[in-house]
């Protein structure tokens, strides 16, 4: 009789422990999910900022490139090649400390440890910003710079595009994915030249 007695008490005594551990349950997921939310904006977050400071290159690039385009129509088809030539020099002077700092801007970009996707992207874009230094640096001494094709300029540029999709995060709820798209598209009747990139 005691023990039949005994048992219903110690089961009555034990009933919070189903609502203890769905309580605990609940609790960690919240916890997980906040984690990873907070993760995923994190990730935007860089993300965005990445491209932010890309496009600011980018930007630079092209208006060396718009400038150049200038210059030739300027004084391409005239007798004048000297002051073609200073002209030229002196844009890829300008353009090469633009573009470092630009380069500067990117590789300062912090990014989380764990976010190994968008650091190699990262990484991938500065490989092209630094080909791109050389080459001014090349150009502003020897104006024909701009005729040669510049190969490392376009591969590193090419390179760059698949870490970049990566990278991106998902969901993409900025449409992060088309920036990346905008910023890796070229003309299909792109020439090899180093302007091209």
């Amino acid at each position: 009789m005691t023990d039949q007695a005994v048992a219903p008490r110690a089961w009555v005594h034990r009933r919070w422990v189903p609502w203890a551990a769905g309580t605990v349950v609940f609790v960690f997921t919240l916890l997980v999910g906040g984690a990873l939310a907070a993760d995923w904006a994190w990730r935007t977050a860089q993300m965005n900022e990445l491209l932010d400071r890309v496009e600011a290159s980018e930007a630079v690039m092209g208006e060396l490139q718009d400038g150049v385009a200038e210059a030739f129509e300027e004084h391409g088809s005239g007798s004048d090649n000297q002051k073609l030539d200073n002209e030229l020099r002196d844009l890829a002077a300008q353009a090469e400390v633009e573009i470092a700092a630009a380069g500067a801007a990117v590789a300062k970009l912090p990014i989380a440890g764990w976010h190994g996707d968008i650091e190699q992207a990262r990484d991938a874009y500065l490989l092209h910003n630094r080909a791109w230094v050389e080459y001014m640096a090349r150009a502003s001494e020897d104006s024909a710079e701009f005729l040669r094709p510049q190969e490392l300029v376009n591969e590193t540029f090419f390179d760059a595009q698949a870490p970049f999709v990566e990278a991106v995060p998902d969901p993409d709820v900025e449409d992060l994915l088309q920036r990346v798209i905008t910023i890796f598209d070229v003309p299909e009747d792109l020439d090899s030249g180093g302007m091209s990139a």
